[in-house]
Parts: structure tokens; C-alpha cells; sequence
């Protein structure tokens, strides 16, 4: 991913967004399914669907990603140690974002 983001970022750029895809299927699903309930695209002028189609082409072309180990991206911001303590404290429930 070039953006330290949600990986279905509307601002991302498709490559991110199709990587996102192929890393989250289940969750590029729900997408999907949201997409067609509220009848509108993604982003503009690229569907879900069409991203969705995008990452298994390219799964199917070289072969079905595998997710990098939590905190791989962040790590290099901020360090390895940094990210260490962050994760463990999500893990703790040190972080809820529904609050």
C-alpha cells in the first residue's frame, strides 16, 4: 500500500484499492454488497465489482496474495518497538474506535 489508510480508502489509488481486494476478499464482499444496495459506485467511475475482478485476475494470473504480519506497514513510520507496544495495546482493548 503507498498510504497509511483504511485499505478500502476512497482517496487510495485503484492499485491500493485492488491490492486491498486481494488481501480482504470477505470484507471487499461486503462492499460489493453495499455498493449494489445503494446503487453507487465505489469511487467514481470504478465499482467494487470491478475492483473485486481486478484482484482475482491477478490472483489467478500469479497466485493468491498473503496478508504481511500485523504492524508490517507501520513499523516503518514509527519503529519496530512503537509498533510492538501499539499493537499490544489494541490487543488489550486499549483502543476502541466505536467510542
Amino acid at each position: 500500500m503507498s498510504r497509511l489508510s483504511c485499505s478500502f480508502c476512497v482517496l487510495g489509488c485503484e492499485a491500493d484499492v485492488v491490492l486491498a481486494a486481494q488481501l480482504r476478499p470477505k470484507k471487499a464482499a461486503q462492499y460489493v454488497a453495499v455498493e449494489a444496495k445503494v446503487r453507487a459506485d465505489f469511487k467514481h467511475c470504478l465499482s467494487m465489482r470491478e475492483i473485486v475482478a481486478r484482484a482475482k485476475a491477478l490472483d489467478d494470473e500469479y497466485r493468491e496474495l498473503q496478508r504481511p504480519p500485523r504492524g508490517t506497514v507501520l513499523s516503518g513510520y514509527v519503529g519496530k518497538e512503537a509498533t510492538r507496544k501499539y499493537l499490544a495495546h489494541v490487543e488489550r482493548g486499549g483502543l476502541d474506535l466505536a467510542a
